[in-house]
């Protein structure tokens, strides 16, 4: 191929397919990440045992209750590849929450007290609600995870299977070459070993420590995306969440060049990766502008505000028609300030959900009390 961004990965009796800046091949990316990571372990969503990701108390054939550990604390001090995050059980995802913030996991079940440690890194991915991301809405409401959960990932990328003349007719030699030259596996410039010891080498000696003028470089991002909200109005686009994900971004980049300092190069470097992850999942799609609360929320100030005005529409209806009003009426009031039908709508079926309204008749809503 002629650019270094393709390569392979062997899917073990299929099939050879390669992964480039467009993946799609969530499963085999993470199996591979796994076999890098000196303690790393690859599961599903689901887990493949009664422990799931996190820990669980069985029964054993005697009787008696014991501890299972799940994918999280076996992995400890490592790093736990979890595809299809989205479709875990709830117990789980209850409990990651603790594991991601706190790196413990607690168990409370058949007389078991404990807390078990789960310093564990974790590279999820999941797939978007449709099968494919629709460009008119932001990432966040299209993966199928509660905003507590997304927001404490550092990174987030969405990762499209986008058209692309160039790219494609290279994708196309490449994998036509290997059938023709017997399916041969480009080999990679360094081996899987050798990378495992560097990584293990990095993780056991090298601790790096911020250099003044990475800390500037830090500090200086940080001042600029939070002046982005002090305007009246503005959304918020960057939290101390942010800034401590960016520390450490810094301290793993200089950590993989083997250096005890974190220079200014690091920390641009850093910037440039949350930068990226923020522009894919962090902007809202109708100002453009950067908004934190769409991954810590779920949901955009704009949205919010556009909700806001549908209720107070919604509180005058009801008023004006006490024995209920129809959704036409509502939807021409929405019109009138720039609001879709079909976000009304939704706004609408939140709050009969919620017990705010109700339908005394059919095509007819009208306020609970």
């Amino acid at each position: 191929p002629e650019e270094p961004w393709v390569y392979d990965l062997e899917v073990a009796q299929t099939h050879n397919f390669v992964a480039n800046g467009m993946v799609v091949h969530n499963s085999q990316l993470l199996k591979y990440v796994s076999q890098l990571s000196p303690r790393g372990l690859y599961t599903s969503g689901k887990g493949s045992s009664a422990a799931g990701l996190t820990a669980s108390v069985v029964r054993d054939e005697d009787g008696s209750f014991t501890l299972e550990a799940g994918a999280l604390v076996i992995a400890d001090g490592g790093l736990a590849c979890i595809d299809e995050i989205d479709k875990m059980d709830e117990k789980d995802r209850s409990a990651i929450h603790e594991a991601m913030e706190q790196q413990t996991i607690s168990i409370s079940k058949a007389g078991i007290n404990t807390t078990l440690n789960a310093r564990t890194s974790i590279l999820a991915a999941a797939n978007p609600k449709g099968g494919r991301f629709d460009p008119m809405k932001h990432a966040a409401e299209q993966i199928d995870l509660p905003p507590t959960l997304l927001s404490r990932f550092d990174l987030i990328f969405v990762l499209e299977d986008k058209p692309d003349a160039k790219r494609d007719e290279q994708l196309a030699k490449h994998i036509i070459s290997l059938r023709r030259d017997g399916s041969t596996i480009v080999s990679p410039p360094y081996d899987m070993e050798t990378l495992r010891k560097y990584i293990v080498y990095s993780k056991r000696y090298i601790y790096p420590v911020l250099t003044p003028e990475a800390e500037q470089e830090i500090q200086r991002f940080y001042l600029e995306m939070r002046s982005l909200g002090q305007d009246e109005g503005s959304p918020i686009a960057i939290t101390p969440r942010q800034l401590e994900a960016l520390i450490r971004l810094t301290e793993a980049r200089a950590r993989l060049r083997l250096s005890q300092k974190a220079t200014a190069e690091d920390a641009r470097a850093a910037i440039m990766i949350m930068k990226r992850s923020m522009e894919q999942v962090g902007r809202d799609p109708e100002t453009g502008r950067f908004d934190i609360d769409v991954i810590m929320t779920g949901t955009t100030k704009t949205q919010r505000e556009k909700a806001s005005a549908v209720r107070d529409m919604v509180e005058k209806l009801c008023k004006d028609h006490p024995e209920g009003f129809e959704l036409e009426e509502l939807f021409e009031m929405a019109r009138d300030v720039g609001i879709g039908s079909s976000f009304v709508r939704k706004v609408v079926q939140e709050m009969v959900r919620s017990g705010e309204l109700y339908t005394p008749k059919e095509g007819k809503y009208a306020r609970v009390g």
